[in-house]
């Protein structure tokens, strides 16, 4: 396009505001672009990614499609069309974009990325590794791929592997909060407790305002039996997200723990009571109950642990009901 050209100063100044954050400017621009030429190829692209960027799906969708129809030999729309897919929670009609976009760039790792992302939602993790491992083939250095396939190799039962692939997403970039915490899960996982506070306190660092980071430190507290710190890790928390029934249940482990029955009680009672499937509120339930002698109760809490999280060892381990 020549830079002369009045539609290509708009599409600069329209991608600076869109660089900016500055939506409606850059929307308002993009339509008066579209105006003048429906099939203005870039136009429609960008204004696709805006909507998508902005959970504007249908919108999404309906550019990103006429991008394709102006030009169906760029391998990044139907990728980008798989995204509005999996934000859909169309797994299978995201995988097979994933797929489309594959076919025309067999380089293209962010498409092999995306695709491991659907199949791993889709519970084929041999399918999604598979992925992975092609993304992290043709960008060898980029730490959001190495991320999930750790996330990915901890899943499927290889924590060394998991650990391997998250210590290099954080050599490659420390301040990768997802990198550390979950690097720290992973040591979490194989009962390396203090490597996982390590993890956490970093991770807390780089990213204070993520309540999860805050509660994970808690619950390695918990376990290490530190619980003052475990507390106000779990107040810190409940600060950033007062309703979160994960972090309630982990704080009404601590009562427990403390002693005060009676309130760490009510504190699961509240975790229950605003997400009737949160384990973590019906697992401090059946520990509170057992506690205070209340068999009954807890094995009723205890069996619904079980229904909840079948396969989860750290629940069923702790329940001894």
């Amino acid at each position: 396009m020549n830079p002369g050209d009045p539609l290509h100063r708009l599409l600069v100044s329209a991608i600076q505001h869109q660089e900016a954050n500055e939506v409606e400017e850059a929307r308002d621009l993009y339509l008066k672009i579209l105006e003048q030429d429906p099939r203005h190829e870039q136009a429609l692209h960008l204004a696709g990614l805006l909507c998508l960027q902005n959970g504007e799906l249908d919108g999404a969708q309906t550019l990103l499609e006429a991008a394709i129809d102006v030009n169906p030999a760029n391998a990044s729309y139907p990728n980008h069309l798989g995204v509005v897919a999996l934000r859909r929670q169309d797994l299978a009609g995201a995988a097979e974009l994933f797929r489309r976009a594959i076919s025309m760039d067999q380089g293209y790792a962010e498409a092999h990325f995306n695709l491991g992302i659907a199949l791993r939602g889709m519970d084929d993790l041999d399918g999604a590794a598979a992925a992975f491992d092609e993304a992290r083939r043709h960008d060898p250095d980029n730490d959001r791929i190495m991320v999930w396939a750790g996330v990915l190799a901890n899943e499927r039962g290889a924590p060394q592997e998991a650990a391997e692939l998250l210590m290099r997403a954080v050599e490659r970039n420390p301040t990768n909060t997802e990198a550390i915490h979950q690097l720290g899960d992973v040591f979490a996982s194989l009962g390396e407790l203090a490597e996982a506070e390590g993890c956490y306190r970093t991770a807390i660092g780089v990213a204070p305002s993520i309540a999860g980071i805050h509660g994970k430190l808690g619950s390695v507290l918990t376990q290490m039996g530190r619980l003052e710190e475990a507390r106000a890790s779990f107040e810190t928390a409940l600060d950033l997200n007062p309703d979160d029934p994960a972090l309630l249940g982990g704080l009404a482990l601590v009562q427990l723990e403390e002693g005060d029955l009676e309130q760490g009680r009510a504190t699961a009672e509240r975790a229950v009571g605003i997400d009737e499937q949160s384990v973590d509120g019906h697992y401090a339930l059946a520990r509170v109950h057992r506690a205070l002698g209340d068999v009954e109760r807890a094995r009723a809490e205890a069996a619904r642990v079980r229904e909840l999280a079948p396969d989860n060892a750290r629940y069923l381990e702790g329940l001894f009901i």
